[in-house]
């Protein structure tokens, strides 16, 4: 329907169901998988863990020194101090320390047990190995405590954190060089549709009329692929149910397979008679735009099944907000929290009431002096431009008529829901 249209007053449909019941539902009927392997942590990046990870050791093991500078006893600061020694990073000064001593100590190196506190040498003048603190900090400064990032026995990671930059070092800090990982799924990609066409095979080739390029399994793949998920193209198939039918059971050892196309109210929609010879239907139609005829159910394989929109837009948002989603529950990790803000619309943006809308704009400012969106233009589904140009999502409420210039809206930020799309 054309929101311009005068006949047109709404877009709602009775047996559509809401996002979150649609979610739940597909929730419901994904397993977690408990298949496991161990591998070495340098190879673990984007992996997600498969049990709790406990630190063996206390990290730091010593007192050490947040500061270059020169420990000594907090109440003998006032006095002239001796230097005795240096305590350096990786060769710990082991002497005793008289009274009204100290050593010089550099960042990181173990603090002696006779000390307390570390001086950071700006505040302090020497002359002739005597130490003379100007300014005198307080009791315990710049000393680090044994196990102040982990102390032994504590919970380093949670069974489903992804692994990045910052997990591994983690893990390393505390000697760790082995981790227990969740196996990747599996993911086939299959696009329907007799218009289409593979750019590997006819690549530069005179399209025939009524022809088009699949960019679906492109899209879906590069937005799903990662060290956690190993996606397969299973390439194009047929408006029919028995090709259809075809390529459900070639995907029979994937975890989840993802069609796209064949799942509208069309003369050559076959997906859910496919789906119903194949496996059950669990679903189909949400109440959101772009992206209502979603299919989603189950394959005799046990495989997850999804029947995403033909359209490459609402391809992008259905894998968006229910594919991911529920990769992320199988693979045990907690679902992401959808950040939003709140930003200043440049023009009017026009909707029917009926479903939820994600309109693709373009989020410029800061938080300081405030957000404004624009519209990246024509947002029908097949726009791929559209998404190309995006770096957000505009959300308008399901009863809404969209937005007039000036008013504020909420706005999903790319960054806020998938790192592949951006």
């Amino acid at each position: 329907m054309n929101p311009t249209d005068k006949n047109c007053t709404s877009d709602a449909d009775p047996s559509a169901l809401s996002m979150q019941e649609a979610l739940n539902k597909i929730l419901a009927l994904c397993s977690q998988t408990e298949c496991t392997e161990v591998i070495d942590v340098m190879t673990a990046m984007h992996r997600v863990s498969a049990a709790d990870i406990v630190a063996d050791i206390s990290v730091p093991p010593f007192r050490s020194s947040a500061m270059d500078g020169y420990a000594f006893k907090h109440a003998e600061g006032k006095a002239a101090l001796n230097i005795v020694g240096s305590s350096l990073a990786g060769h710990p000064y082991t002497g005793d320390i008289p009274a009204n001593g100290c050593v010089r100590i550099t960042t990181g190196a173990c603090v002696p047990d006779d000390t307390d506190t570390v001086v950071m040498q700006e505040n302090t003048t020497v002359s002739s190995a005597v130490l003379q603190i100007n300014t005198l900090p307080v009791h315990g400064f710049n000393v680090r405590a044994v196990g102040s990032d982990h102390s032994a026995g504590s919970l380093l990671l949670c069974s489903g954190t992804t692994l990045k930059a910052p997990e591994i070092a983690l893990l390393v800090s505390h000697g760790i060089n082995k981790v227990t990982v969740r196996k990747p799924l599996t993911v086939s990609v299959i696009s329907t549709g007799d218009e289409l066409h593979d750019a590997n095979t006819t690549p530069g080739a005179k399209l025939k009329l009524g022809g088009i390029y699949d960019s679906n399994r492109a899209l879906l793949i590069n937005m799903l692929q990662s060290p956690a998920v190993q996606c397969i193209d299973s390439g194009i198939c047929e408006d029919s149910i028995d090709s259809i039918s075809a390529a459900f059971a070639q995907s029979d050892n994937a975890d989840i397979v993802i069609s796209t196309g064949g799942v509208s109210v069309g003369d050559a929609d076959f997906v859910k008679d496919a789906l119903a010879q194949t496996g059950e239907l669990a679903m189909w139609k949400i109440a959101m735009k772009p992206g209502r005829p979603l299919t989603f159910g189950k394959l005799n394989s046990g495989a997850v099944f999804f029947g995403l929109p033909g359209n490459p837009v609402s391809a992008a948002v259905t894998c968006l907000f229910f594919v991911k989603p529920a990769l992320r529950y199988m693979q045990g990790q907690a679902l992401n929290d959808i950040i939003t803000i709140e930003a200043t619309v440049d023009s009017d943006l026009r909707k029917l009431p009926g479903r939820i809308e994600y309109q693709r704009g373009v989020l410029s400012g800061n938080a300081a002096d405030g957000y404004e969106v624009s519209t990246t233009g024509l947002q029908d589904s097949h726009v791929l431009s559209s998404l190309h140009k995006a770096n957000c999502f505009v959300e308008l409420p399901l009863d809404s008529q969209g937005a007039n210039a000036g008013s504020t809206v909420t706005v999903i930020p790319f960054s806020a829901i998938g790192d592949n799309l951006i």
